[in-house]
């Protein structure tokens, strides 16, 4: 589990109690929750009356800047100096309430990346998998190898388990997969942050990770296809409410 992976038991609680709904709604409930949290976030760790006032500051120096009509550089110089000092301060001021206010949203997004991007294959359905690089499993009942070193693995009847291993035996994961992740790999520098749900495969393995092709979630039926998944909608929604709080609330 990744710093960011902390609160999802939190999360999954919170969605539970959403489980009356079908997926979409709760979808753009928790990209509406997303911009809440962090809006108020901000807000919170933001002097807002210093913001207001750099923000205005670097404003007036960009005006000056764009009203000089002079060609002396000796003039332009301290105009210039002023926007780029007043600009600079602005941004200082924002960044660390900004960055604060940011990581609760990236939790969200990570668990709802894993929760409403793929669903599981029902249970003694096939899905296709490949390893990368390409290396052939064992010789199993319950894997079918294909031509070009892909694999149909049939998923596990509801209370069943098996394992996958290498062509070697060495073990490699357990079916079922614990979330609806489609990979599986060896434990990447990055994972302190963000952990793979289903765990990871054995460092001494040659097979870096497998790829299972998982059902994807299609929320529009409209359009095209990147505007069919999760993303579109979710992002679409948390920026749409994040400036709508903005402006109402006049938060700077």
């Amino acid at each position: 589990m990744g710093f960011f992976d902390l609160p999802a038991p939190l999360f999954a609680a919170l969605d539970n109690l959403m489980s009356g709904l079908p997926a979409y709604p709760r979808l753009l409930i928790w990209a509406a929750l997303t911009a809440v949290l962090s809006m108020a976030l901000y807000w919170l760790c933001s002097k807002q009356d210093e913001v207001a006032e750099a923000k205005q500051r670097a404003l007036d120096a960009r005006r000056s800047m764009a009203s000089y009509q002079g060609t002396e550089f000796d003039e332009m110089l301290p105009l210039a100096k002023e926007s780029l000092v007043a600009s600079g301060r602005h941004f200082v001021i924002v960044l660390w309430p900004a960055l604060l206010s940011s990581l609760p949203a990236l939790a969200i997004i990570v668990w709802v990346s894993n929760q409403f991007a793929f669903s599981l294959p029902q249970p003694g359905a096939y899905m296709h998998a490949h390893t990368e690089p390409d290396i052939p499993l064992a010789d199993l009942s319950i894997v079918i190898q294909q031509p070009e070193l892909a694999f149909m693995v049939e998923y596990p009847a509801t209370g069943k388990s098996y394992d996958i291993v290498a062509a070697n035996g060495e073990f490699l994961l357990t079916l079922p997969l614990s979330a609806p992740v489609p990979v599986v790999h060896k434990r990447q520098w990055w994972n302190w942050l963000i952990g793979n749900p289903n765990g990871y495969l054995p460092d001494e393995n040659e097979i870096e990770s497998i790829h299972f092709t998982l059902p994807a979630i299609t929320y529009l039926r409209a359009g095209p296809g990147w505007v069919q998944g999760w993303e579109f909608s979710y992002f679409a929604l948390l920026i749409i409410v994040s400036l709508t709080i903005k402006f109402a609330f006049r938060i700077h």
